[in-house]
């Protein structure tokens, strides 16, 4: 598993949150990546880690991702896209366990 890590942000324990639209969006290609990982259709699932790990990138540069989020998720879908190859089509065991992981975290943070 990836270990995904909870934050809490200042000393009033809230944790960040990503706006509604865009972490909808990141979570929707997670769980895509993590649905094509379970039918073993490791090409698809490495285009959409791909995807999100770009889309995670436009997040951070249009300053919507916060900062205290940035380490754990850019983190977790690097580890994804890492776990998952086209040629030759593999992926890690934990792979599809990790993207729905990091679907859920990112549903979480949505506020």
């Amino acid at each position: 598993m990836l270990g995904l890590v909870l934050l809490a942000a200042g000393c009033g324990g809230e944790e960040p949150v990503l706006a509604q639209p865009r972490a909808a969006a990141l979570a929707s290609r997670a769980e895509s990546a993590a649905a094509h990982l379970e039918r073993s259709e490791y090409c698809a699932a490495r285009r959409d880690a791909v995807a999100l790990r770009r889309q995670l990138v436009a997040a951070v540069n249009d300053g919507a991702l916060p900062a205290e989020l940035q380490e754990e998720l850019l983190g977790s879908v690097n580890a994804l896209a890492e776990s998952v190859s086209c040629t030759p089509a593999e992926a890690s065991e934990q792979a599809p366990g990790d993207a729905r992981e990091l679907a859920d975290r990112l549903d979480e943070l949505s506020g």
